[in-house]
């Protein structure tokens, strides 16, 4: 049975980290930004109905969806001939390993580009955030042994994993909060301890190597650094929150949703050249750019687009996000979709060779967004803790 709006409304506070109190800070000068509003751009239609639905992906080369519950549950859709889902079979059930106290719970999935590994993140009742890898058939079913990938212990009920994707190579990017609990200041310091893999992104290669579950691309931005104790599968750090992150198909550029603390939502952008750069995205001296505990550090990537808290009413938590490609929505090609838990409005960003920003209103607004899917046919789909799967469609 779906949460009550109350409920859901507390639970996804945890569950991504917003915040509601706007403090004053020293604001640092920003891309131009032009705010616009197109109420004719887009439809949302609702497509089903499941249980705190929070994870969507497709099965490379086929029809095949898979849909990640909170609880546990990984189940097929069934896809009807009008485009509407129901439920299929449960693929994966791992409710009674899985907690969603605070900010746990089955909180991404990714499958590998040959369709042959199903890749789930989730938190355990003993508060480590585990990485694990399902073997699968042709049909997509789970066969063979899972292979634990990765563990992190979690200092709090906050800031955990989220996100994870593949690479066209097959590397597994994975995201991790700074795991400290909703209203601290990243109280461990982990986003600039490169020693931890909490407050970071990380890319590792999924397969075993010696006596490791996995390997570490030797691009890597800090490989050069394991004798300083640095974690070499670091792709970039100063995260509080990249609760959701995206790969442009076409160009390979970069795209983080960092969910902000007290005052700012932030956007980040990395052209695919500097994906490997090894960027430091600032937190906890910065919030967006916002000397936060300041003074800004050197080589600070600042965000592409930030904005303020407006309330819990209005905006508190940015949800990202997808990079629109394949023609399905013309009018929006190469722009990034995104949208705030509060306030539901489905936005996109475009932005110029000279580094303008535009962000438009596209006339939609979902009721407790939580996550942004686009599947290989160029589908565009917005989940929403509620409860709802909606489709967008042009108008």
């Amino acid at each position: 049975m779906p949460l009550d709006k109350y409920r859901i409304q507390k639970t996804i506070t945890h569950l991504v980290g917003g915040a509601t109190v706007v403090l004053s800070g020293m604001f640092i000068l920003q891309t131009a930004v032009r705010i616009l509003v197109d109420n004719s751009a887009l439809v949302a239609v609702e497509v089903g109905r499941f249980e705190a639905p929070i994870a969507l992906v497709g099965r490379p080369g086929t029809q095949d969806l898979l849909l990640g519950e909170r609880r546990g549950i990984v189940r097929r859709i069934n896809l009807a001939a009008d485009g509407s889902f129901s439920p299929g079979e449960e693929v994966l059930d791992i409710s009674g390993e899985v907690t969603t106290e605070g900010e746990g719970g089955l909180v991404g999935l990714a499958i590998s580009p040959t369709g042959d590994q199903l890749y789930v993140s989730y938190t355990d009742r003993n508060w480590l955030s585990r990485i694990v890898s399902y073997p699968m058939d042709t049909s997509g079913a789970l066969v063979g042994t899972p292979r634990l990938l990765l563990t992190v212990a979690q200092p709090h009920v906050g800031h955990n994993n989220g996100h994870l994707l593949t690479d066209p190579m097959g590397r597994l990017i994975i995201g991790f909060g700074d795991g400290g609990a909703e209203s601290d200041q990243d109280p461990h310091g982990h986003s600039r301890n490169r020693n931890t893999l909490l407050g970071t992104l990380l890319r590792i290669l999924p397969t075993p190597n010696e006596a490791s579950p996995y390997s570490i691309p030797s691009d890597n931005p800090f490989v050069s650094e394991m004798t300083a104790g640095v974690r070499p599968e670091i792709l970039a750090f100063g995260l509080r929150n990249p609760w959701r992150f995206d790969l442009d198909s076409l160009t390979g550029d970069l795209w983080v949703s960092d969910v902000g603390h007290q005052n700012v939502e932030e956007i980040n952008y990395l052209e695919s050249g500097a994906v490997k750069s090894g960027a430091d995205f600032g937190w906890s001296i910065m919030e967006g750019s916002t000397e936060f505990n300041g003074p800004e550090p050197d080589g600070h990537v600042r965000p592409l687009y930030s904005y303020r808290h407006e309330g819990i009413s209005h905006r508190c938590s940015v949800i990202g996000g997808v990079v629109v490609r394949g023609g399905r929505l013309p009018n929006l090609e190469g722009t990034y979709l995104f949208s705030d838990y509060c306030d539901g409005v489905i936005r996109s960003l475009r932005h110029g060779e000279e580094g303008e920003v535009d962000i438009l209103d596209l006339g939609v607004t979902i009721n407790l967004p939580v996550s942004f899917s686009m599947i290989e046919d160029d589908t565009v789909y917005v989940l929403s803790l509620a409860g709802g799967i909606f489709r967008l469609d042009p108008r």
